[in-house]
């Protein structure tokens, strides 16, 4: 055990040391022994004794009691040694807090029992003081202001809070009663309320504020607080005080306003959305729903709050992706998703298309707390979504497969049945004459038989068949699990047969026929590429045969088809390459045998094939458009030629050209005819244009606006073909035609065909009726100008006279003389 340690001090040297020996005998240590009082306070600060045992009568300027003040600021408890006791000798040691005061002389055990007693009191005093402190560093730590009083309320304590709330110091504070700083009001009516100290120290218990308080401090300032006090009492309960905790909740009602503020808005948010909302618990059931998911779907807001979020999920796969996804969530493996779910609407059968959000709402701890889904009602939008799928796949019109879709049907059937050892075939159909009816009957009408027709076709094919518009008047057919190539003429006999029966479209009868081409796998092909285009080479041969039939297709078809693409290819480069020629064939007037005009034809100059003929290329320039520009070139050289020919003098004063019914329906005829003549400076009474009967008779209404035109222009306006077509006697009437001009199919078999003679006798009749001048082309024999001549036709043309030549040709091989000599010597 370690000694305590003593300093003496004692100016008598023998004294001091008998001291000395006393202490040490009872087993303290004695650090140093001082003889005056300064050597006191140096030995003293630098020993930190224990105890000092101060003699008060010390040598120097100093006494003892003066070195005890110093001594004491040490912390250091000091004993007087003294033989003075008088009262001002007793006075001023009592100013210095001594632990003891002996009178000498004085027996050794009154000497112990002091020392001990003053190390023990300053000990209790010590830990005393560190325990204040200790308490008091708390206090002073705390948040919330701390006051405490005595049992007369009196204030012995407060804390730097409590000096902030309050405005007053400790020291100002300190022996006021508490309610005289501290005025309490109810924040409703601004009462004043008792102070719960004054409560707590009467009834001896704990007494807080039942009510919202302002606290007025001593600025004037008021700040809301809310607070308790409770008394102090000793282990006899003794009451030895009270204390009071308050706050000021300033900053607390600040929060909770803006948490009030958040709430609402919240609320507001929520209540108020555009798009449902809803809180729904971790075992799915809905907690929270907002007016926008009760309207979404049809549902009252007490029905949803007693069901789960599985009560509107579609059974099946909806439901199953949902519940996957929000096991996600609470696994931490998604921070939210969004998908879109079908759902039950209250409405039996109806279904709500809805784009739903999630996310999972977690407490402090991450335990899981509600789900916070959202619900946008897109059913809207999916349903233009597949209407858009639908028109993107189906044809507007008709509402069957269009091209695109079904070159991907054909295509999975290809892939399918490549597994198989079965055979299919393709219907490529084409319906005749679809043009005549739209442009006479109107687009509308138009329309509803490309929709009735559809509709037959429908009722026609087989359940595994595809049926698609491919555009136009074009319908295409693909039959699968043919057995046989008969089943496929079967089929197309039975869709041609169908569609022959009558339609009532808006009260008009329409008649329609259909031209079917068929190709078959894999014979005709192994793609859908190839197959579609050898039916439609099928479809076209199918048209050359009149029509209303079907053909199979062939690999002869085939080169047809190349050499047309050839020959288009062809007419192309030679629209730019000047590679067509100009011929011309003489007309012969019978009433005095001169070749006053002439008709001019185009032909082909091929680099490889040499001079072909219209009959090898017009067709495929009528089918692709290209006899429009050709037609114009056609025009312009034969207008370039006659007007040559007028400049000098030439043998021509008049150019026949034709026009194909193709051209003649170009909306700018007119305006191009005008122009070339224009340009080329012939006068419009030495052209006349040819057009075929057929041509004419496809819209009268317009063809009599344009041949109005073309009259007033001075052009003169020739029927062709005349009596292969059905012209209608009334418009021929009305129509502005100076001729007409027998077609060479009747002219070739007179005079042995008694059927051709009757029908050229009756047509040059009906003419001469009509005031209409007669041509007869194709003569080739003396026996059929004869019969013309004697049945007064006008004009006639063919190899008789002269085959089609060019201008230079013309100009110096044919001998008009002989041919006018010729007519006139039959004549005698």
């Amino acid at each position: 055990m370690v000694a305590n340690k003593i300093m003496v001090v004692e100016d008598e040297g023998i004294i001091a040391m008998d001291i000395r020996s006393q202490l040490e005998g009872f087993g303290y240590h004695v650090v140093a022994t001082a003889f005056s009082g300064e050597q006191a306070i140096a030995l003293a600060s630098e020993h930190r004794p224990q105890l000092v045992m101060m003699d008060i009568v010390l040598k120097g300027n100093m006494d003892g009691i003066s070195a005890a003040q110093k001594i004491s600021e040490l912390h250091i408890p000091v004993i007087f040694l003294t033989a003075y006791s008088d009262p001002a000798t007793l006075k001023r040691a009592k100013t210095t807090g001594a632990y003891g005061y002996l009178i000498k002389p004085f027996r050794p055990d009154e000497l112990h029992a002091a020392i001990e007693v003053a190390i023990y009191k300053h000990q209790l005093e010590q830990k005393l003081k560190e325990s204040e402190q200790w308490f008091a560093k708390t206090l002073h730590c705390i948040t919330d202001a701390v006051i405490a009083t005595d049992a007369e309320g009196r204030i012995r304590f407060m804390n730097p809070v409590a000096e902030t709330a309050t405005g007053w110091r400790l020291e100002q504070a300190k022996g006021k009663i508490v309610s005289e700083l501290m005025t309490l009001l109810t924040e409703l009516d601004r009462a004043v309320i008792e102070n719960p100290v004054s409560r707590a120290l009467r009834s001896l218990a704990v007494s807080g504020l039942d009510c919202a308080t302002l606290l007025i401090n001593k600025s004037g300032v008021e700040l809301p607080v809310d607070n308790g006090a409770a008394p102090i009492l000793d282990e006899d309960g003794t009451l030895l005080g009270a204390v009071l905790v308050f706050r000021d909740i300033t900053a607390r009602r600040h929060i909770e306003s803006l948490l009030r503020e958040s709430e609402e808005r919240f609320h507001s948010a929520f209540d108020l959305a555009a798009i449902g909302m809803a809180l729904v618990s971790i075992q799915n059931r809905f907690l929270l729903v907002n007016s926008s998911l009760v309207t979404i779907f049809g549902y009252s807001e007490g029905e949803l709050l007693t069901a789960s979020l599985q009560m509107l999920t579609h059974e099946g796969d909806n439901d199953t992706v949902l519940g996957h996804y929000l096991r996600q969530l609470l696994s931490d493996e998604l921070p939210s998703f969004q998908i879109e779910v079908e759902c039950h609407h209250k409405t039996v059968g109806k279904m709500v298309w809805t784009l739903l959000s999630a996310s999972l709402v977690r407490n402090v701890a991450g335990e899981p707390q509600y789900f916070i889904i959202q619900v946008q009602d897109i059913t809207d939008r999916k349903h233009a979504e597949q209407r858009l799928s639908y028109l993107a796949n189906h044809d507007a019109l008709t509402g069957l497969l269009n091209r695109s879709q079904f070159h991907d049907r054909f295509t999975h059937t290809l892939s399918t049945i490549l597994r198989h050892d079965a055979k299919l075939a393709l219907m490529f159909l084409d319906l005749d004459r679809f043009k005549l009816i739209n442009d006479t009957l109107g687009h509308r009408i138009g329309d509803l038989l490309l929709q009735a027709v559809s509709v037959r076709l429908k009722s026609s094919v087989r359940a595994g068949d595809i049926l698609a518009r491919l555009g136009g008047d074009e319908f295409i057919v693909l039959l699968n699990d043919i057995n046989h190539i008969d089943d496929a003429a079967r089929i197309a006999q039975k869709t041609i047969d169908l569609l022959m029966q009558p339609f009532t479209l808006e009260g008009n009868d329409v008649v329609i026929t259909a031209s079917v081409g068929i190709s078959v796998y894999p014979d005709d092909g192994d793609n859908s590429q190839i197959l579609l285009t050898n039916a439609d080479t099928a479809m076209y041969l199918a048209k050359e045969h009149g029509k209303n039939n079907y053909q199979f297709y062939t690999q002869e078809m085939t080169e047809r088809s190349r050499e047309r693409m050839t020959i288009e290819r062809g007419l192309r480069h030679a629209l730019t390459h000047n590679g067509f020629r100009l011929h011309f064939l003489p007309q012969i007037n019978l009433a005095n045998g001169e070749a006053n005009s002439v008709e001019a034809v185009v032909r082909w100059q091929h680099p490889e094939w040499g001079l072909v003929y219209p009959d090898r290329f017009i067709s495929v320039a009528e089918d692709t458009g290209l006899i429009v520009p050709i037609g114009k070139w056609v025009l312009r050289a034969a207008c370039l030629q006659a007007k040559r020919w007028q400049d000098n003098d030439g043998p021509f004063t008049l150019v026949a050209v034709n026009v194909s019914a193709r051209q003649f329906h170009e909306s700018d005829l007119f305006q191009m005819v005008n122009a070339v003549l224009s340009e080329t400076g012939l006068k419009p009474a030495s052209l006349e244009l040819e057009i075929t009967e057929s041509a004419v008779m496809q819209d009268p209404e317009r063809t009599l606006e344009v041949l109005q035109q073309l009259n007033k222009l001075g052009v003169r306006l020739s029927i062709d073909d005349f009596g292969t077509g059905y012209s209608s006697l009334t418009y021929l009437r009305r129509f502005p035609v100076h001729s007409v001009k027998i077609d060479r199919s009747f002219v070739k078999d007179i005079p042995h065909d008694e059927g051709s003679k009757t029908l050229v006798r009756a047509i040059i009749g009906l003419a001469h009726e009509l005031n209409l001048s007669v041509t007869a082309e194709g003569v080739e024999t003396e026996e059929q100008s004869a019969f013309l001549k004697a049945h007064q036709c006008d004009i006639l043309q063919g190899h008789l006279f002269s085959q089609a030549v060019t201008a230079e040709q013309l100009n110096t091989g044919f001998n008009a003389a002989a041919v006018k000599a010729s007519l006139f010597r039959n004549r005698e």
